[in-house]
């Protein structure tokens, strides 16, 4: 058996199969299967949740027809085990509103011709059809339908790509022509899911009007569309168990009446290219937008399912921001559900492996909600409590570690008591804890937050040190302006930043945390030409996680530099590393305790800071343990945490795709 994939892809022809790869990219690989005369085209798509990379199959059939695709999918769910099966291809469509270059998902799938019976004597006899209908995924028909809406970016950027394909592949003549053969089309690609709106599956290509209004008349009236292969494929999928959820994605590629031989007339088989080209790329971005997330995480069987609350942090330390705003509609229950979402952040960093970084052990602060709900996780973790030496201060800390504090590591942070026990002395004393406690996070969380209190002034210094931010504005405040001020088309392209408007993405900061801290290493290569050589520093303690390092960059095509494979027996130790540091693109340190004890590491990444700084050099920097970044200067730079050789694997890739 081959290895499990996430999402069967099935094509009929070559002809849809060469332009589905087209867009797929050079990175799928083909691979023929033993036990049929098939090939398989396999890579991967990654998915919203960085280092959650989606594996995917594409097999063509090199045929149409029910029978084929029902027996070619049996075979192939037996192979793969996917958890979903896509249909991607080309339809007829059986309406006027849907036009050539239009994407459809059916709402069901009727295969027409199953069961039928003749009726009529003498030369006068027709079929009376029964049908099997089969249904396309709940789940992911409902997501498909408000794709616009709940994922914009990504639909957004699936709408652009159609139209640069549209004006590349369709030129003016030939809209010219169409317009002249009484074809006018409305020049923009549109996706139809569902709405009761259904696609008929059978033997036959329709290719005139009378057996399109057979169609619709005998058949199903709500008949969008016609082609030969999806109800062989739903078919097929129902009889396994597990039972694959499953979807047709399809473009339109002309009209099943007279006007289909007017289309190929005139256009010469460009639309065909063009509609399957526009179902691959909707495929495409709807795996980036995470629409083919699976909902029961038993079903998951690869890197493309997602928990969100069994996600690995890449930050080492989350810092949260936050408190009551007065600005939301009902001021009333603004401070329960500040307390709510306090409560589900802190369970969800626990879960995922942060540190906690908090400055008040008070219960009328948000902190306090934030590190119980950390707390009530069960799942070990550290709480750096940032605060005044004060007895009253330590009180209260005592009386949350003997409370909450079984399962965990707490550490205290100890900062100047105020002068006086006037308000203003505390307030001062508070800022300065803050404001150490922001040199220990690696990300900062605001909820809410008065523009009139120290958030204000944290989050500026936050956003000067260009640390990654995670302004949730639906408790308005300091995190609603910065939400709103914050260039995230730039700095974080491709990111739907609108999910920070609701209390549910709360549960998405450990996914979103980690798409910003990516963002922000990239960012340090983002005007530089793909890098061709990398210079892994490790400790030799943690050399399989370099070595894990080392197969990643050598599957995409960068040399990987490891210094105990450079020594060579006529020169100095120290002399050869230097050399093979200063000829790589990027050092990409792999930092432990282990690391901190090397002084050979020590002065890899001392050249390292150096060159980076005089000659633009880039260094990655992997946090493999949790351990503090001694180095001052190391210490600036953005830290990917990463707890196994998985983790890593699934970093560097998500950094260089």
């Amino acid at each position: 058996m081959t290895d499990r994939v996430d999402i069967l892809l099935y094509v009929a022809l070559s002809e849809e199969a060469e332009s589905v790869l087209e867009v797929l990219g050079d990175q799928f690989q083909a691979r023929e299967l033993k036990n049929a005369n098939l090939t398989a085209f396999i890579g991967t798509i990654p998915g919203p949740t960085p280092g959650r990379d989606f594996n995917v199959a594409m097999v063509p059939a090199g045929k149409m027809g029910n029978t084929r695709s029902a027996s070619t999918v049996s075979l192939l769910i037996k192979e793969f085990e996917p958890a979903d099966v896509v249909v991607v291809g080309i339809a007829g469509s059986l309406t006027n509103e849907i036009e050539p270059g239009d994407v459809f998902i059916p709402d069901s799938v009727n295969e027409y011709l199953a069961n039928s019976a003749t009726s009529g004597e003498e030369g006068d006899w027709t079929f009376l059809v029964s049908g099997d209908r089969f249904l396309t995924s709940r789940r992911l028909l409902n997501r498909f339908q408000y794709f616009a809406h709940t994922r914009k970016s990504e639909y957004r950027e699936w709408q652009s790509s159609t139209q640069q394909l549209r004006s590349a592949l369709i030129s003016a003549a030939t809209e010219t022509a169409l317009i002249n053969a009484g074809m006018e089309m409305r020049g923009e690609c549109k996706l139809y899911a569902g709405d009761d709106l259904n696609l008929a599956s059978g033997p036959a290509v329709g290719k005139g009007r009378a057996f399109l209004e057979w169609i619709k008349q005998n058949v199903d009236r709500k008949a969008a569309a016609m082609e030969m292969e999806t109800a062989g494929v739903y078919d097929a999928a129902l009889i396994h168990i597990p039972t694959p959820r499953t979807i047709a994605i399809r473009g339109i590629s002309d009209y099943a009446d007279a006007r289909k031989a007017k289309i190929e007339e005139v256009a010469k088989g460009v639309f065909r290219a063009l509609s399957a080209k526009n179902a691959a790329l909707l495929f495409i971005h709807a795996v980036k937008a995470g629409l083919f997330e699976v909902e029961n995480l038993s079903a998951a069987h690869s890197g493309g399912s997602t928990d969100p609350e069994r996600l690995d942090s890449w930050a080492r330390s989350v810092y949260v921001i936050g408190g009551e705003t007065g600005e939301t509609a009902d001021v009333d229950s603004e401070l329960p559900q500040l307390h709510r979402a306090s409560l589900k952040l802190g369970t969800v960093l626990a879960r995922a492996g942060a540190h906690l970084v908090v400055c008040s052990p008070f219960p009328d602060s948000a902190d306090y909600y934030v590190a119980m709900g950390y707390a009530d996780a069960n799942g070990g973790g550290t709480i750096h409590f940032h605060s005044p030496t004060h007895p009253k201060v330590e009180e209260k800390r005592q009386l949350f570690r003997r409370t909450f504090g079984a399962n965990l590591m707490i550490q205290d942070w100890d900062y100047p008591a105020p002068e006086t026990e006037e308000d203003g002395s505390w307030s001062q004393a508070w800022l300065l804890a803050q404001l150490q406690a922001l040199e220990k996070a690696d990300v900062v969380v605001a909820l809410g937050g008065k523009v009139s209190k120290t958030a204000s002034t944290l989050l500026h210094l936050a956003e000067a040190k260009g640390l990654p931010i995670i302004p949730f504005a639906f408790l308005g405040g300091v995190a609603k302006r910065i939400y709103r001020r914050r260039d995230w088309g730039r700095l974080n392209p491709g990111f739907d930043a609108t999910i920070l408007e609701s209390e549910g993405s709360v549960e998405k900061a450990v996914s979103i945390a980690n798409r910003l801290v990516r963002d922000r290493v990239r960012r340090s290569i983002a005007h530089s030409p793909k890098p061709k050589t990398i210079f892994i520093s490790v400790a030799r303690q943690d050399s399989a996680m370099g070595v894990a390092l080392d197969d990643v960059l050598m599957s995409y095509g960068i040399e990987a530099v490891l210094g105990e494979r450079e020594i060579v027996s006529d020169q100095l130790i120290p002399t050869t590393i230097e050399q093979a540091i200063r000829r790589s693109d990027i050092v990409a340190v792999l930092w432990s305790r282990f690391y901190a004890q090397s002084p050979w590491c020590y002065d890899e990444l001392a050249l390292a800071l150096s060159l980076e700084a005089l000659s633009g050099m880039k260094v990655w920097l992997f946090n493999l343990d949790d351990s503090s970044i001694v180095p001052t200067q190391a210490r600036k730079l953005p830290v990917i945490s990463v707890r196994s050789e998985e983790g890593l694997r699934y970093a560097v890739k998500d950094l260089l795709s």
